[in-house]
């Protein structure tokens, strides 16, 4: 009797993408407030996270939906709850900004204030340690949620969002991520036709992101330890995840979307060159890995924020019929007998950027267009996943050793205290020496 033919790559994505559409639509549940959104009625929002990302976000949720208010803002600190309120109010959907001082909800408790209201949908733009545990908080609230990225900063965290997803998809709850370029008509096509077979079989692939650095704000003399984290938070490993985690999350994310799978294994490298002082915290300054899939593909992918230097965003996805090249978010060109470019590039330079980025709104123009026909969305898969993706770069570079998604997910490392007070002592936590020691 003949053997079955070895499952190819493109039958493995194909699978799992059907796969992935039928969860989907069986976890549509049964929601009141879903049913209240599709009958057109006002949904009342809630932003936990007020910094810049967190007012766009919100100022992109109520372009989406006419018919959505937000109505109530948390946050650690008053002067960026009032930032927030006063540059939404200032917008063109300012109208619909109707946050009265007892729906402004301040302090480390402010998300569980928040969740007692009756808001029906919450975006979650804190720093990204805080995202698991509000993440769950809300779904267990009944609220439908748009989680930014990345989803957690430790394994404990992304794989408390695997368990959330599946309790959203009992509820029927939305659980949208930030990860802006899954909405991206551009990479939304690429992907499309290099799972068709555009390049043929996939071979390799490379990515890199070179940046400057983040701002760093000063410490005032009243301080205390956790405020000074939290308002410097990109520069904290357990508030951020490093900018491995934090930033390139978007690149890994968009290459385990094309891969079809996420990896075996990542052996990766690391340091801090440029920012050095006590000021810049735990973080390193560049990342360089290499991850290994269950097929045998390989993906090569590096980051840096350093200041001064030449900035790149490349990618490059090697298959045995040809190649595609990416220059940024939506700029994709595939070479080979199935020649195609996302971008016409004739025209003006004008029109060129017309066409181009623009995931943060169409997210959002996603998620309520779905709650209004009875759709269903839930990311929290991807999410959690490229997350933990991020995560074994960022400790092979910290601790120089190979780390397999097996023996991260085993043991899984926490960070993130579980108690949190403004004059608490924080844990001793180093910046991390390859070989010696690292901060898993």
């Amino acid at each position: 009797m003949p053997q079955a033919a070895k499952p190819t790559r493109r039958d493995f994505v194909k699978k799992s993408s059907a796969l992935a559409g039928s969860v989907a639509i069986a976890g549509f549940a049964s929601s009141s407030i879903t049913g209240h959104a599709a009958d057109n009625k006002t949904l009342k929002l809630g932003l936990i996270g007020c910094g810049g990302r967190g007012s766009g976000a919100a100022r992109q949720a109520l372009i989406a939906d006419d018919k959505v208010e937000l109505v109530a803002m948390a946050d650690v600190f008053d002067h960026q709850l009032q930032n927030s309120l006063e540059t939404l109010q200032k917008t063109e959907v300012g109208e619909r900004v109707k946050v009265n001082k007892g729906r402004q909800y301040l302090g480390l408790d402010a998300y569980e204030k928040m969740l007692a209201s009756d808001v029906d949908v919450v975006i979650l733009a804190t720093p990204p340690a805080f995202r698991p545990q509000f993440i769950d908080a809300a779904i267990d609230a009944g609220k439908h949620v748009f989680a930014e990225k990345p989803g957690a900063t430790d394994v404990a965290g992304a794989l408390s969002i695997l368990e959330s997803a599946k309790k959203a998809a009992e509820k029927g709850l939305f659980l949208v991520a930030g990860l802006q370029g899954r909405y991206e008509a551009q990479p939304i096509e690429m992907v499309k036709r290099l799972h068709a077979g555009d390049i043929g079989d996939l071979t390799s692939m490379r990515m890199t992101r070179y940046l400057g650095p983040v701002k760093v704000h000063e410490r005032k003399e009243d301080m205390t330890d956790l405020e000074y984290q939290i308002a410097n938070w990109q520069y904290f490993t357990w508030l951020s995840g490093d900018g491995m985690v934090e930033l390139f999350i978007h690149e890994i994310d968009r290459m385990a979307w094309i891969a079809g799978e996420y990896p075996e294994s990542c052996l990766a490298t690391g340091g801090r060159q440029t920012r050095i002082e006590e000021k810049h915290g735990h973080v390193f300054d560049h990342f360089a890995a290499c991850y290994k899939f269950p097929s045998g593909l390989e993906l090569y992918a590096s980051t840096r924020q350093q200041l001064g230097c030449d900035r790149t965003f490349e990618m490059v996805v090697n298959g045995n019929k040809g190649r595609c090249i990416g220059n940024g978010k939506v700029d994709f060109t595939i070479e080979g007998d199935k020649a195609w470019a996302s971008i016409d590039k004739s025209g003006s330079r004008r029109s060129r950027k017309a066409s181009g980025q623009q995931g943060h709104q169409l997210e959002h123009n996603a998620m309520y267009a779905a709650l209004r026909s009875g759709g269903y969305i839930n990311n929290g898969d991807y999410l959690a996943k490229s997350t933990l993706m991020a995560i074994m770069a960022r400790d092979s570079a910290y601790s120089g050793k190979n780390i397999t998604w097996k023996d991260m997910i085993k043991k899984p490392q926490r960070l993130v205290p579980t108690e949190l007070s403004w004059d608490m002592e924080l844990p001793k936590w180093k910046v991390a020496m390859p070989g010696q020691h690292g901060i898993i």
